[in-house]
């Protein structure tokens, strides 16, 4: 494949700290500090300095009132990393009545671009939960671009399926663009990190292969599961804290196996930005895929 041919790939990062999978699942909040975040967040700024590469970090923004929290979140946006809304309080958003929607989504951006003083232009739904009215909302409260779709024929419950495996923008005589996650169609379960931790490096390689074979652009989708050190017992609730907080497996374990997936990446993908993925400009309404 020539170099100009290579199709582009970014990387996005998901803050959900131990607190916030916890609520999602009906748990009690841990005790004490977040530590999932906290190391979470240390070592994906590691990894990436390391590697040389620049995210977009989906920051929920009530965990800018936790000094710790806000400092790494801070020091993140230095290391010019860019920070996108993951809503207010990460609750799903097609649940919620449409005055809190508002609030969740524009509060969120607000918040979070007087902190960083800079604007906010990103977003994705917590869960993927998306609908139109809700998307319609993202648009209202200024955000320029959105990536809680899935492209190709399948998608989680609660979210929406894109019109196209590439960015475009879904509601018609608006600008917002959608940069849709990468399609899992003929695969149990989306690809991203966190599920191939589990499922198995081969379900990832497999994903990468399968849309790279339709040239299209890829997000790459980390959370802070992906490379935190496990909790402690005391910060377990039961097996399923551990199951889903990915603590069953060492930091150094995950590190090796999420770097062996980056470089799967970089063979196929020339990494970028989200800003230069959308200066090429959007797919329009309706195009082919």
């Amino acid at each position: 494949m020539r170099p100009d041919a290579t199709p582009p790939a970014v990387l996005h990062v998901d803050l959900d700290g131990a607190r916030h999978i916890h609520r999602a699942h009906g748990w009690a909040d841990p005790p004490g500090r977040d530590l999932l975040f906290v190391s979470g967040l240390r070592n994906t700024l590691a990894l990436l300095a390391e590697r040389r590469l620049k995210a977009t970090l989906f920051v929920i923004v009530e965990d800018l009132d936790d000094p710790e929290k806000r400092d790494l979140v801070m020091e993140a946006a230095r290391q010019g990393h860019e920070l996108a809304s993951h809503t207010l309080t990460h609750r799903r958003l097609t649940t919620l009545s449409e005055r809190d929607r508002r609030e969740e989504l524009a509060e969120s951006r607000n918040r979070l671009s007087e902190a960083t003083r800079s604007p906010v232009t990103g977003f994705r739904a917590p869960g993927f939960a998306l609908d139109r009215p809700t998307l319609e909302l993202v648009a209202q409260a200024g955000y320029s671009w959105d990536s809680s779709m899935f492209a190709g024929s399948r998608h989680p419950a609660g979210a929406l399926g894109a019109t196209s495996d590439r960015p475009h923008q879904p509601l018609p005589g608006h600008p917002l663009n959608e940069i849709p996650l990468p399609a899992y169609d003929g695969l149990p379960i989306p690809f991203h990190p966190s599920y191939s931790l589990v499922v198995g490096s081969w379900h990832f390689r497999r994903g990468v292969r399968r849309v790279r074979h339709q040239s299209s652009p890829l997000v790459t989708l980390l959370h802070l599961t992906d490379l935190s050190d496990p909790l402690p017992g005391a910060q377990l609730a039961h097996w399923g804290s551990r199951f889903f907080t990915l603590s069953y497996l060492s930091a150094a374990t995950k590190c090796a196996k999420v770097s062996a997936m980056l470089d799967e990446v970089g063979r196929w993908f020339r990494w970028t930005d989200t800003s230069a993925l959308l200066a090429a400009g959007p797919v329009p309404e309706g195009a082919a895929r």
